[in-house]
């Protein structure tokens, strides 16, 4: 029987009105072993961020990454976090 998740399938983690929040995080995850990809980075530097959902920069994992990278960000927050 095949397995209907794909681990290997990139979700969105998280998303970030700025770039420098979504850095920090993508850091942080990195760092734990964790591998991510930001998206929307350079359109966000063209584009306001705030002014439109579609337009926020996410933060992509690998599905068989998110509990871990639940737990490492519980245990160390970004500022606006705690």
């Amino acid at each position: 029987m095949k397995d209907t998740c794909d681990n290997d399938e990139l979700v969105i983690f998280n998303a970030y009105t700025n770039d420098a929040d979504a850095y920090i995080a993508k850091g942080v995850l990195e760092t734990n072993g964790v591998p991510c990809i930001i998206n929307n980075e350079i359109f966000s530097s063209v584009y306001p961020v705030g002014l439109a959902p579609w337009a926020s920069i996410k933060l992509l994992i690998f599905r068989r990454d998110l509990e871990k990278a639940r737990i490492i960000m519980e245990s160390k927050p970004l500022p606006d976090q705690e």
